[in-house]
């Protein structure tokens, strides 16, 4: 799995509480000390090669399981770190409190079964994996329903920020590594390794998330008239990528201009030639373009949805831009619906008010960002009030950039 060492975990200290199990304790105690490791494309995509000399199905999986028998234990242990030291009581809180148990659950699953040796083996810690996957799929639900409502102020969320960048990106490279080891398990499909698209033609995913955000917007607001698209540039360029995380970026951002553009121009009365009142004038494009250059790929979302002012761009990518009205009426439905998470989708699409309503406006982008700095790539907004807004979103070429890991060595001591 092409494995770098980049941070250190300095946590000591360790103590455990009437509210863990002795077994959970030193599960975690175990583990606390180590290193966490990076994954990067290329060493991804070679080690996924069954037909490589000296490797076929069977070795490559049991590596896999021996990869994230190692590093999900440590990954956990350290968002549990981090969650134990947030201000504000938050840390007392009943839903982080039940994130903080669904990781020390995890690390004593995983821990107290010997590192995969066989086949055998292997297949057991992949059938625990899975369970465990869909026991995490409410966490961001548990997240939310912490901080909900107004609860904080301006600079107590900038405060915060910090925190769930690293959470967010954590959760994005756990199940990451995680979706692609179970991929790895099924039937491997010509031109994909696990979760990697070997040849991730842009074009083609711009065209399936302007379909997915179409049919989202248009269930959710009957009567809404979908912007047309046109997509130029760079129409034949291909990328090695994993074509979930790119197709989730683009449908979030397709569900902002189609949404926004209707908004804005919807109701505007046009004039025939005989003088009479007609319906709405036709709503002006959504324009995509795609640019490839010697080391990234770049693409450009334009849009005439009127754009925002430059007073919102410090609450444009904070994770709290989030109406309490949308949290409890959303809280109860189905969270695979919310977050795009079901028992048979385990591609880590984890967030995303906007799969339910579009007019949420903005509250997907923080993710989005981090999904495209994952592998190196970024994802950047200039504004135009009352015209529109430019969205560019860069991806890297080279196939050697580490996962954008959070360094968790700022933290000294804590008490579990």
């Amino acid at each position: 799995w092409g494995s770098k060492a980049l941070l250190t975990n300095s946590c000591s200290g360790a103590n455990t509480t009437g509210r863990k199990t002795d077994e959970a304790s030193e599960a975690l105690k175990r583990v606390w000390a180590k290193s966490s490791n990076t994954t990067e494309y290329q060493p991804d995509v070679d080690f996924g090669q069954y037909d490589a000399p000296g490797r076929n199905r069977s070795t490559t999986l049991l590596a896999a399981a021996q990869f994230v028998h190692e590093e999900l234990p440590v990954r956990c242990s350290q968002m549990i770190q981090d969650l134990l030291i947030l201000p504000f009581g938050l840390s007392e809180n009943s839903a982080i409190e039940e994130v903080v148990e669904l990781f020390h659950t995890t690390i004593q699953e995983v821990t107290s079964a010997p590192r995969p040796k066989s086949s055998r083996e292997e297949l057991e810690l992949r059938e625990r994996i899975m369970g465990m996957l869909r026991r995490h799929r409410n966490i961001v639900t548990h997240m939310r329903s912490a901080l909900a409502g107004d609860l904080f102020s301006h600079e107590e969320k900038l405060q915060l920020q910090p925190f769930l960048d690293r959470f967010y990106a954590t959760r994005i490279g756990n199940r990451t590594m995680l979706a692609h080891y179970i991929e790895l398990g099924h039937e491997k499909k010509p031109g994909w390794v696990g979760l990697i698209n070997d040849k991730c033609t842009i074009a083609e995913v711009v065209n399936n998330a302007f379909k997915i955000a179409s049919n989202v917007c248009s269930h959710h607001h009957p009567g809404l008239v979908i912007a047309p698209i046109s997509v130029v540039g760079s129409l034949g360029c291909n990328i090695r990528y994993i074509e979930s995380h790119l197709e989730y970026i683009l449908t979030e951002i397709f569900h902002n201009s189609i949404y926004s553009t209707w908004q804005y121009h919807h109701g505007e009365p046009s004039t025939t030639s005989e003088g009479k009142i007609s319906n709405a004038k036709p709503l002006p494009e959504i324009k995509v373009v795609i640019a490839e250059g010697k080391k990234d790929i770049n693409i450009g979302v334009f849009d005439q949805g009127g754009g925002f002012g430059r007073k919102k761009l410090d609450s444009m990518w904070t994770h709290l831009h989030f109406p309490e009205s949308c949290f409890t009426h959303h809280h109860n439905q189905t969270s695979n619906v919310i977050f795009g998470e079901n028992e048979h989708d385990l591609s880590p699409l984890i967030n995303g008010y906007s799969r339910i309503s579009p007019r949420l406006y903005q509250n997907g982008l923080p993710v989005c960002r981090l999904y495209a700095r994952h592998f190196g790539g970024d994802l950047a907004i200039q504004a135009m009030e009352h015209y529109g807004n430019d969205v560019f979103i860069t991806l890297r070429k080279d196939g050697d950039y580490p996962e954008a890991i959070p360094d968790f060595t700022f933290i000294d001591d804590v008490t579990i």
